[in-house]
């Protein structure tokens, strides 16, 4: 009977976890969908014989790939952000896989 309930325990423990975890997944999304998305690049432009390179911002829109020009004190910007919304988005898979490892061992008991 006591081992009955150490295992509910580990169970309780466990559904904690995964509450916990679900929590920070909609608080990494929430500060995701605030963050610019896309990636910086640089643009080749041929005009009048000359060629310019812009930076820019790459990023979906559908099917399509949007490049928005920016300066270069805009790009500067700019990259922390992208690369914040980077690191969460590692974050949110990671999270994403505990959760389903947590749900697996959930399951099983």
């Amino acid at each position: 009977m006591r081992a009955e309930k150490k295992d509910q325990s580990v169970f309780n423990m466990l559904k904690s976890e995964r509450d916990r975890c679900f929590e920070l997944a909609e608080r990494l999304l929430q500060e995701i969908d605030q963050l610019p998305k896309g990636s910086l690049g640089e643009r080749k432009v041929k005009s009048n014989g000359k060629e310019y390179i812009y930076p820019c911002l790459r990023y979906r829109f559908g099917s399509k790939v949007e490049y928005k020009h920016l300066s270069q004190q805009g790009a500067e910007e700019l990259r922390p952000a992208l690369e914040r919304r980077k690191k969460l988005e590692k974050s949110l898979k990671a999270n994403n896989k505990r959760i389903a490892t947590i749900d697996a061992i959930l399951s099983k008991g």
